[in-house]
């Protein structure tokens, strides 16, 4: 099937505007983005996050980009695309704060050849954004206000490839491009001196990353039995740093004294940071086009994680670990009369050790999800595959930490929303 020419045009207009709001935009607001390389922010498409992350499940027309060997069952080009918006109460011991924010998830094209298939995008993958404030009043004369400010985060732009092996076996592998930048800022300021004092660190980050993965489905009479696995060995993200020291009126904002600090005697202008080992298992069981349950297990070696330029005091790391369970099923795969009933429910359920210790407390974070996959267009037909695309919905409840001295807790909803949209390139017709 042809297709249009201006349907190409607009999809690749709709990629680089995504691809340019998608590094010009916080996509979380927490205090506890202070802590790594900020709040990982993807787990998955929208499919997989409706399912508590699970990423087992594998078909022709969804893109998983968790799980690299699902590609070998690809048969359709898809287009995928996810958005979301987040809204977080924060409480702590004596006071209650609203935050509000939305981004991009991800972009990706996926795209199956003869004897493989292959797929590129960008995933903005952590984020930092907090502001925190400390008020000093051991002296009644001189009030000090303390603030710390952060702001950047990480993304990867990725090229997987996956084909199947045999039969009932695919493999597949990832190659990620990592980039980004951290910003932070302290500032000091006495309530009796207009000029503040500031500190400003900036981090630019980059560095390369790989993950392989295996994936078997095997067929029992219309009961497929499913189990993945996906290893990232440990990798080194490189942050070429530069700090600048500078004070500023509080009232008129004029500039005073600026000063570059030299980072090179201390070695600090150029960091490498660790990321450790990680890995992801899972299996699954589903009946072809009626039902689907899930679970799976997910491990990071993060307890050697440091950052001497950006060093965190009260903050230290341990192995981080989730487990997650989900599932789907649909009513009615095939009815022509109820729309509905050819609609895909989901539900999940995830629980997270984060891996991040503040004053030797544990973050650990619990996620409920719900959703749905709406078909869009009519059915396949040798002129038609645009039924396959869909629109998928889902929403997100959670919690982490705790209300005490020390940490906050975090309580939230998230609306996301994903397209993936279909069509058959690179298939030549017998007849138009």
């Amino acid at each position: 099937m042809q297709q249009p020419i201006i349907l190409i045009r607009l999809k690749l207009i709709f990629f680089v505007l995504f691809v340019k709001f998608s590094f010009a935009q916080n996509s979380t607001a927490s205090p506890y983005s202070l802590g790594g390389l900020g709040d990982v922010t993807f787990k998955g498409n929208v499919i997989n996050r409706m399912m508590g992350g699970v990423s087992v499940f594998s078909d022709s027309i969804h893109a998983n980009l968790n799980n690299p060997a699902s590609l070998g069952e690809l048969k359709l080009t898809t287009f995928s695309v996810g958005i979301h918006y987040k809204n977080t109460q924060i409480t702590s011991s004596d006071s209650k704060d609203d935050s509000r924010t939305g981004s991009l998830d991800y972009i990706a094209v996926s795209i199956p050849t003869k004897f493989f298939s292959f797929s590129f995008g960008v995933i903005p993958y952590s984020s930092v954004g907090y502001r925190l404030q400390a008020n000093d009043l051991s002296n009644q004369d001189e009030i000090v206000v303390s603030r710390y400010e952060g702001r950047g985060g990480t993304n990867k732009s990725f090229l997987t490839v996956g084909f199947k092996l045999l039969n009932f076996l695919s493999l597949g592998g990832t190659v990620n491009y990592n980039f980004g930048k951290i910003s932070t800022q302290i500032s000091n300021q006495n309530e009796n001196i207009d000029y503040g004092t500031f500190l400003t660190s900036e981090s630019s980050l980059s560095g390369l990353d790989y993950e392989i993965g295996s994936h078997m489905k095997l067929n029992l009479s219309k009961i497929f039995l499913e189990s993945f696995f996906t290893f990232k060995p440990t990798n080194i993200i490189n942050s070429r740093n530069k700090r600048v020291y500078f004070t500023r009126s509080l009232q008129s904002q004029n500039i005073g004294d600026i000063k570059e600090l030299d980072l090179a005697t201390s070695e600090l202008d150029i960091v490498k940071l660790k990321i450790g080992k990680s890995y992801k298992y899972g299996v699954s069981i589903n009946k072809d086009k009626k039902w689907f349950i899930g679970t799976q297990y997910t491990f990071a070696n993060s307890e050697n994680f440091k950052n001497d330029f950006l060093r965190q005091e009260n903050i230290s790391y341990e192995n981080a670990n989730s487990v997650s369970f989900g599932g789907f099923f649909i009513p009615d795969y095939s009815s022509i009369t109820d729309y509905w009933k050819r609609i895909v429910y989901r539900f999940g359920f995830r629980s997270e050790n984060t891996g991040i210790k503040i004053d030797n407390n544990l973050l650990k974070e619990t996620v409920y999800s719900i959703g749905g996959s709406f078909p869009m267009g009519g059915y396949y037909s040798a002129n038609n595959v645009s039924g396959f695309s869909n629109l998928n919905i889902g929403f997100e409840f959670g919690s982490r930490g705790i209300n005490s001295k020390s940490l906050v807790k975090e309580t939230f909803w998230a609306l996301r929303i994903g397209l993936s949209l279909n069509d058959l390139w690179f298939i030549k017709r017998k007849y138009n």
